[in-house]
């Protein structure tokens, strides 16, 4: 999540119903009758409590076949508004000239799992919010001091960004660790990470398992406006972003038949605020998620000064020893399983979206983690391949041996 500088609370509580002992009934038949007819009316309440409303902000209950709970939320009551920089915000509605939106969003959803089945979506006038089961923020700075390994890329010239379109594949790769997460996103900055003023607008899909408690890729979004120190804001679970769409869910997984998602970010030109919209595979048909409201950032109020696109991983170091987890899909670019983005677009006016150009790639950690530019919009990337870790850990074995054997 963290941009490479190039040079629970649950939504929804138990619902209160009162329960009831039997007892003996002297009096007229209208009583029992009476008595009869509450007791129906509670237990029809309870046998509809999966769809039904669960606290005064909760309309409908879904239930994913992953086991999510998802409570579709009054979009007015969201978390994004107790943000103290939105106390006076109003909500906004999808701009008319924002690029590639669908005219049908029933059409473009079921890529992820929560609506796959039967193209559930949440009631107009409200947005789906995972039921969130973990208290995780997405904080790996704990116990041990992490290793950030990227694989990204770059342009390489400045100019001004008013948004960005990439199709990326959606991996599955292994994540060795507790605390450790694998992704494939895209950054828009602006700012310093060595003046603290560095704000970044980020999505993709990510893998992390101390936060969602599985192992599914997920869609997920971050920002900051402060270099990461106090603002770290993950999906939904801080303040900040704001979703006006009832499709597309926030920490939803995606559906194991997804192969790719396209993933566009747009500055409204009027208004100034950042919008997010989603598609499945390489379509230019796509749902607006919702949007970052130009009042949390500094930096970023106008425009970006840099964008990237690439994957990254936490590496733990546990013991000393790099960390086994994989990046991408986990194949290295040489193979024909690697991940991939592609179809890379920059907005550099307010006009209209055109292929990226003078694109640079690069690693940080070569050994295990490998990038290779296909053209101008697009490249692959990924790594470890198995193989290669087991190699370099017979290589080191053997080493170890032979110093042994002269030694005694």
């Amino acid at each position: 999540m963290h941009l490479l500088q190039v040079s629970h609370v649950g939504y929804a509580e138990s619902m209160n119903v009162p329960l009831f002992r039997r007892r003996i009934i002297r009096g007229s038949f209208s009583w029992a009758l009476f008595l009869c007819l509450l007791t129906l009316t509670l237990c029809v309440a309870v046998g509809a409590s999966t769809t039904t409303t669960t606290t005064s902000t909760t309309t409908t209950t879904i239930n994913s076949p992953d086991g999510d709970i998802i409570d579709c939320t009054q979009i007015l009551a969201q978390p994004a508004f107790r943000h103290p920089l939105l106390k006076d915000h109003k909500l906004q509605e999808v701009p008319r000239n924002l690029p590639n939106t669908a005219k049908n969003e029933d059409g473009v959803s079921g890529w992820q799992i929560w609506n796959s089945r039967n193209g559930s979506k949440c009631p107009e006038g409200t947005i789906p919010i995972r039921r969130v089961v973990s208290q995780d923020n997405g904080d790996t700075n704990e116990g041990t001091f992490p290793i950030r390994r990227y694989a990204i890329a770059h342009l390489n010239s400045t100019t001004k960004i008013y948004g960005t379109k990439v199709t990326m594949s959606v991996g599955h790769p292994k994540v060795a660790q507790p605390g450790e997460f694998s992704l494939g996103q895209l950054w828009l900055a602006s700012g310093s990470i060595e003046r603290g003023d560095m704000n970044t607008i980020e999505a993709g899909w990510q893998i992390y398992p101390s936060v969602y408690l599985d192992d599914q890729p997920r869609l997920f979004i971050f920002w900051t406006n402060d270099a990461y120190t106090v603002e770290k804001c993950q999906d939904l679970r801080r303040p900040g972003f704001i979703q006006t769409s009832g499709n597309v869910l926030v920490e939803g997984a995606i559906h194991p038949h997804t192969v790719a998602i396209t993933i566009q970010i747009w500055k409204d030109p009027n208004l100034g605020h950042w919008w997010l919209s989603v598609g499945p595979n390489s379509g230019t048909v796509l749902i607006p998620v919702g949007y970052w409201p130009r009042e949390i950032f500094t930096c970023l109020s106008d425009h970006a000064e840099s964008v990237q696109w690439g994957g990254e991983i936490v590496d733990k170091y546990v013991s000393g020893q790099h960390t086994t987890t994989q990046m991408g899909s986990g194949y290295l670019p040489s193979s024909a399983k690697a991940a991939y983005m592609r179809n890379l677009e920059i907005m550099v006016n307010t006009g209209y979206f055109q292929p990226t150009y003078d694109l640079v790639v690069g690693q940080t950690n070569p050994d295990y983690y490998v990038i290779e530019k296909t053209s101008d919009t697009s490249f692959t990337y990924g790594g470890p391949e198995s193989g290669a870790v087991h190699l370099r850990v017979n290589l080191v074995f053997l080493y170890l041996c032979f110093i042994l054997f002269l030694h005694f």
